[in-house]
């Protein structure tokens, strides 16, 4: 038996009759953990799904399903609870792979961090801290895409799930408790689900985009978006295509030949996509200029911006739990941005922290209008 807990039956899904059984027999609370590679390809590759209800474990072996519609059901009911831990990244996959958008997710990391100072634990170390249970080290490199999976694998593996049950119904009464259930689901609907990048608003990812005018930040859009859609389409990274600085370096350009590709990118890169790169540079240069990014905050800005920053992290620190929650870099600086546009906190400053800091932040934005 590869899990420590004996009590715990596991139970291989390898076929779609067993999968359809399987979600049959499941309650309404599930918790999922999911085993994947992603070295050398654009998308994640699935290896793994490890699911327990009801005190059994499911090993669902991906390469032996072709019908995964009963999973689908289970993860989509509202009236099931999904536990993970840390659910960014397997949200990604489920998405991916079969189409799932799961409704119900309790974030076992996330939940913590309305109960600790500690943002982003790990599971080995909520595990420990909540019901004292020390974890075997896992292997930091293990293929999950071979056949036969090992005894340590599969230990592993039934660990990453077995004890979700027992910290979501810690974690929800321990919410509960504080008062601060409810703070959680609501950020737990916005952090909770998947959706994948529009390859035409990939061009804002792009380091230094802000400083483009908007003719030449309509070229960089056209071809963020191309070496977006070529990656997905080979399922390689993005940067094997080309990498953000060419990106932005031919955005640059009036002018763009094969002298110019060929001297700036590798041969390889150059051998392969030179004539789609100029064809796109082409198209973004008879594209309508677009709206210039936002800028880096003025100086004025930025102080006001850690003047907010320091009333969240004072709040937080009153309520022990992680700043992150409250203050973190990016949301105050949006929600500078959003005041300065239109005189109103930024949505995320609504609900349970509009309650918590929106009185302060109002009052010392409109101070520094």
């Amino acid at each position: 038996m590869p899990c420590k807990d004996d009590a715990v039956l596991i139970n291989w899904v390898t076929n779609d009759a067993e999968l359809c059984s399987a979600t049959a027999a499941w309650g309404s609370v599930i918790g999922i953990d999911t085993e994947f590679l992603r070295t050398n390809t654009f998308y994640p590759i699935p290896g793994l799904y490890q699911i327990i209800s009801n005190h059994d474990i499911y090993l669902i072996d991906p390469f032996a399903i072709a019908d995964w519609q009963p999973l689908v059901e289970v993860l989509e009911d509202p009236a099931i609870e999904i536990v993970m831990h840390a659910c960014s990244e397997d949200l990604e996959l489920i998405r991916h792979h079969f189409g799932a958008v799961p409704r119900g997710v309790f974030d076992t990391q996330l939940a913590h961090a309305f109960l600790s100072t500690d943002f982003s634990t790990s599971y080995a170390n909520l595990v420990s801290s909540t019901l004292d249970v020390t974890l075997g080290k896992h292997e930091t490199r293990s293929n999950w895409l071979q056949r036969p999976l090992t005894d340590e694998q599969l230990r592993y593996a039934c660990e990453d799930v077995v004890h979700l049950p027992q910290l979501h119904a810690a974690l929800q009464a321990k919410l509960e408790a504080e008062g601060r259930l409810a703070w959680f689901r609501e950020t737990m609907r916005d952090r909770g689900r998947y959706e994948p990048g529009d390859p035409d608003e990939h061009y804002r990812n792009v380091k230094k985009a802000w400083k483009l005018d908007g003719k030449s930040l309509a070229v960089l859009k056209v071809l963020a978006a191309w070496r977006e859609r070529q990656a997905m389409a080979e399922d390689v990274p993005r940067n094997r295509v080309i990498w953000d600085e060419h990106l932005y370096l031919f955005a640059e350009l009036a002018v763009l030949d094969e002298t110019i590709v060929w001297a700036t990118l590798p041969k390889p890169v150059a051998r392969k996509y030179a004539d789609e790169i100029i064809e796109q540079h082409a198209i973004g240069l008879e594209a309508q200029a677009i709206d210039r990014l936002d800028r880096p905050l003025t100086q004025a800005q930025g102080a006001l911006s850690k003047s907010l920053r320091d009333i969240a992290r004072s709040h937080a620190d009153q309520h022990e739990f992680a700043h992150e929650l409250l203050a973190r870099k990016r949301d105050v600086e949006g929600c500078v941005r959003h005041f300065v546009a239109t005189g109103e906190l930024s949505p995320i400053y609504g609900g349970w922290r509009y309650d918590l800091v929106g009185d302060q932040f109002r009052e010392v934005l409109e101070q520094h209008q």
